[in-house]
């Protein structure tokens, strides 16, 4: 029986431009193999993409309502955290 992904949570909704990226980028560093970083964040973090992919991150996002995006980020080609389901309930 696999192991279940394990969650890192963040929630860095109503932070000044640059800080949620900033928390997010240092977040994700710690991750390890099966696990993944699941960020509650105010708009889609668009400028964000490019560098988690130079970091070899892969991603989901999710508009979960008007002011709130889930994203979620794990290792490229971790299976065990690329399994993570996509959006449980959260709020």
């Amino acid at each position: 029986l696999a192991m279940p992904p394990q969650e890192v949570r963040l929630d860095v909704r109503g932070l000044e431009p640059c800080e949620p990226m900033d928390r997010i980028l240092q977040r994700i560093e710690e991750l390890g193999a099966g696990e993944c970083l699941r960020a509650l964040i105010s708009r889609e973090p668009v400028p964000l993409y490019p560098l988690l992919e130079q970091r070899q991150f892969a991603w989901r996002v999710a508009r979960l309502e008007p002011a709130c995006c889930e994203l979620l980020i794990w290792r490229a080609g971790d299976p065990v955290a690329g399994a993570v389901d996509p959006a449980p309930d959260t709020r």
